[in-house]
């Protein structure tokens, strides 16, 4: 229980350097964006056929709305794919991929240590929760990817959460380290009668006993919600062979 929580708080360390570059993510017009890998979305298969080559399933609950373009700091660019369990004009759940990469002339690398992590369709993952209030992070920067996510899902008719509790898995997808694929799993934090001071110590922001129970059933909620499998030589889903993400935190 000690080394998981140990390594808990240490991807979590990662994960908020990550967020806070993150949040400064803008939209492009799509025609200044990379054009992307190759990716399609078919009843709810997303096909990658590079960086990284795989499929994600996912669950029939969530509708696909569509894509769009990113740009990071003007060092990295990609595209995020969102889908949406909806009830009238609200996002009660959302599920994103976002998958992104360097742009060229740029000499950096993503450097997560995934050397104990799960490989899953041939790649490794490590996961965490995250929550936070989206008004507030559109205030701070109008600019990022909350603001970004939060006009996607407007031009769909869609009102997003505010509180977000999400769970998110990643993977380094290319052998250069240029490239990485994130998957968002977004849960209404109101619709657990959860505000953030529940989710976060207002003295120490740290995780308050209530959140980090709450951790346990939003990671096994999202990793029902997917499962990945590798490519075949005809870049389709290999389907006898769909795997899930493990579970990570205790039951």
């Amino acid at each position: 229980m000690k080394k998981i929580l140990n390594n808990s708080a240490k991807f979590a360390s990662l994960a908020l350097i990550w967020f806070a570059l993150s949040s400064m993510v803008s939209p492009i017009d799509a025609g200044q964006a990379p054009v992307p890998a190759n990716r399609s979305v078919s009843r709810n298969v997303i096909i990658s056929e590079s960086n990284p080559s795989l499929a994600i399933e996912v669950d029939q609950s969530f509708t696909y709305l569509g894509r769009h373009p990113i740009i990071i700091r003007d060092v990295a660019a990609g595209e995020r794919l969102v889908f949406a369990d909806m009830s009238g004009t609200s996002a009660n759940r959302l599920f994103i991929v976002q998958f992104e990469g360097f742009l060229p002339g740029i000499d950096d690398e993503y450097r997560y240590n995934l050397s104990n992590s799960p490989i899953v369709a041939g790649y490794p993952f490590r996961s965490n929760a995250y929550s936070f209030d989206l008004a507030q992070s559109v205030a701070a920067n109008p600019g990022g990817e909350s603001a970004s996510t939060k006009k996607f899902l407007k031009t769909k008719g869609l009102t997003a959460p505010n509180q977000w509790m999400m769970w998110r898995s990643l993977t380094v997808a290319s052998a250069d380290k240029q490239n990485e694929m994130i998957v968002f799993y977004v849960e209404d934090a109101a619709a657990h009668n959860m505000a953030m001071e529940d989710i976060y110590d207002p003295v120490t922001d740290r995780d308050t006993p209530a959140w980090k129970a709450m951790q346990v059933g939003l990671e096994q909620r999202a990793n029902a919600s997917f499962q990945l499998t590798r490519l075949d030589g005809n870049k389709r889903p290999m389907r006898i062979r769909w795997q899930r993400l493990p579970l990570t935190l205790p039951s």
